[in-house]
């Protein structure tokens, strides 16, 4: 009856491990990227559809401001915008912003002031997504 392993059998699971590893890393970082653009995403299109939700619940013009170290929700005041929700940026998750306008600002019916369309995008690595924001108030990720 023998008890625990040898030398020569720890070196082989050892060199699979190694093997295995060495394969798998490179993917590991395009899913690592892909993970945190999709986070960040996930963050900006939400800060559109609260900034959009307040100005409706509240009867006021709200905006959405998108920076790359910051999203930020403000609302009207009467004479100058008040703070409602702020939280870190896409730099957070270390993906780049590009953006057309960074500031989106909704009326009390939900529509989009000013501009007509807005594009975000947001990069890390090889992986890139873009959002819209049309006229109209709609998100959309592409």
């Amino acid at each position: 009856m023998r008890r625990g392993i040898t030398l020569a059998e720890l070196a082989v699971v050892l060199a699979i491990v190694a093997i295995v590893t060495a394969l798998t890393l490179p993917r590991l970082g395009g899913l690592l990227d892909w993970a945190a653009v999709n986070a960040a995403a996930q963050e900006v299109s939400t800060a559109m559809a609260v900034a959009r939700s307040s100005a409706v619940m509240q009867s006021t013009r709200s905006r959405a401001v998108i920076a790359a170290d910051t999203l930020r929700i403000d609302r009207w005041l009467g004479d100058s915008w008040g703070p409602l929700h702020r939280w870190p940026g896409p730099n957070a998750h270390g993906v780049t912003l590009e953006v057309s306008n960074p500031e989106i600002v909704f009326d009390p019916i939900g529509l989009g002031w000013g501009v007509s369309n807005t594009k975000v995008v947001l990069r890390r690595g090889s992986h890139s997504e873009m959002i819209t924001v049309s006229r109209l108030g709609r998100v959309k990720r592409w």
